[in-house]
């Protein structure tokens, strides 16, 4: 039984946003990418585009952070819902087809003409292959790929397994593809050699203990940006610790904190070259009863927003 959330007009919730209008920009463009399909593992991930958008009325959109990463003091306040134009553009049909998922791609092109940043909420990880696609439009030759993922993603077939393999087979130049969290026990020697080949920059989740985070994400940024062309970036939640993350499929113990994520997410939208963000692999059937990876999932769409903000200089 869902309980009615309490009302304070002191405290403005979150979400809810209007539709996109014809014509005129938009900061940041939500968009439901619903795949399940072709999931390795059996999963009604299409049900969680809903889900966080349930989720994000949990929450107001003020945050407070600090203006310079590292840096105590110089506080950054933001009220996302005034600072930005948000939209939500509803979810896309069918995308685990052929032809939705090339509807899929040409309807994040669209956003992502009229706004700064795109963020895709899954579904699995096939819905990588659209979003990224998007973001790219003609310039995929040029464009760039971030992941935080436990899994290389580079296995053979269509599946949740495969989009960055598909990426590249669509053009997209592996040197330009950095993989962040990479874990032991969660890929093969035949797909971490495949990465290698390629020539796939991979920081494996053991430097995340070692290396600051922000270092890691300018090193991702540089790489992935190299090609003067726009980076999308891809947040499969299963790159958290199991604890945090229950409702992915394939998270293992040992993996990033919720912390982390929410930090790189916040990072990476700071910067310009960032156009898009996808959140995938989150099944909010299979979510601990306290619903956490479907509300960090909505936190992390969040986090997008005022990574944006302070893009934006708002």
């Amino acid at each position: 039984m869902t309980t009615a959330l309490a009302h304070d007009p002191s405290w403005p919730r979150t979400g809810g946003w209007p539709s996109p209008e014809t014509g005129g920009r938009i900061d940041l463009a939500l968009i439901g990418v619903p795949t399940s399909r072709t999931s390795l593992s059996p999963s009604n991930a299409h049900e969680t585009p809903a889900a966080v958008r349930e989720a994000l009325r949990r929450y107001s959109s003020h945050a407070v952070g600090h203006a310079q990463p590292g840096h105590r003091g110089g506080e950054a306040e933001v009220v996302l819902d005034e600072a930005l134009r948000i939209v939500d553009a509803g979810d896309c049909s069918d995308p685990d087809s052929e032809a939705g998922e090339r509807a899929a791609a040409g309807l994040i092109a669209a956003l992502a003409e009229r706004a700064e940043l795109v963020v895709a909420l899954g579904g699995d990880n096939a819905l990588t292959v659209p979003a990224a696609l998007g973001i790219a439009g003609e310039r995929l030759e040029h464009a760039g790929l971030i992941t935080f993922d436990a899994h290389h993603d580079l296995r053979d077939g269509r599946s949740n397994g495969s989009p960055v393999r598909r990426l590249i087979e669509a053009g997209l130049d592996p040197h330009r593809i950095v993989q962040i969290g990479i874990a032991d026990f969660a890929n093969s020697r035949a797909y971490r050699q495949r990465a290698k080949d390629l020539g796939v920059t991979v920081i494996h989740r053991d430097e995340l203990h070692d290396r600051p985070l922000p270092d890691i994400v300018a090193e991702a940024l540089d790489i992935a940006g190299a090609g003067g062309g726009p980076i999308h970036v891809d947040l499969d939640v299963d790159v958290c610790d199991r604890s945090v993350a229950p409702g992915c499929p394939a998270s293992i113990p040992g993996g990033l904190l919720a912390h982390e994520l929410r930090r790189a997410t916040r990072l990476l939208a700071s910067d310009p070259r960032v156009r898009g963000i996808d959140i995938a692999e989150v099944d909010a059937a299979a979510d601990a009863p306290d619903g956490r990876t479907v509300r960090l999932a909505a936190l992390l769409v969040l986090e997008a927003a005022a990574g944006l903000a302070r893009r934006l200089g708002r």
